[in-house]
């Protein structure tokens, strides 16, 4: 059929349980996001290390480098962070919103996406011998695409 869907949207009250789960998700994804930069500016001060000039003359006694393997892999592991939870954040609203769901469903979703970033980032800076960072990465990237998909066929 085309159009959307006649059962859209929501019931008012689930609506507002469905963007109260994706809001409370999406916070605690943000918070993890924004922890991410200090503790990569933690390691570079721990190991001496600065990406740029103007930051080894602050920090007397550093080296400049792009290419320390702990920094990196710290700076590597938010970078991946970013590039999953950014599309997660925006479907998690769009899939809340669409009528697709209800709260139960955005809960879930949100609660397997949050436990498969977290045991990505520990396993890619413990650096946990594969495939545990492939199966983390894995399980968030079949949430995203479940929740497209599922919005998708629901509305058209």
């Amino acid at each position: 059929s085309s159009g959307i869907n006649a059962d859209w949207p929501l019931r008012p009250g689930e609506l507002n349980a469905a963007l109260q789960a994706a809001v409370w998700w999406s916070t605690i994804l943000l918070l993890k996001l924004a922890t991410f930069g200090p503790i990569v500016g933690f390691t570079r001060t721990k190991r001496k290390v600065v990406a740029n000039e103007e930051d080894a003359k602050f920090k007397g006694g550093a080296t400049v480098s792009t290419s320390d393997p702990v920094v990196e892999r710290s700076r590597r592991a938010h970078l991946n962070d970013m590039e999953n939870i950014i599309p997660f954040i925006g479907l998690i609203f769009v899939y809340a919103i669409s009528g697709a769901v209800d709260a139960g469903c955005v809960t879930l979703v949100s609660q397997i996406f949050t436990t498969a970033r977290f045991i990505h980032t520990v396993v890619y800076i413990g650096q946990v011998r594969q495939p545990a960072r492939a199966l983390s990465f894995m399980v968030g990237m079949v949430c995203n695409v479940y929740m497209a998909v599922k919005v998708l066929l629901h509305l058209y």
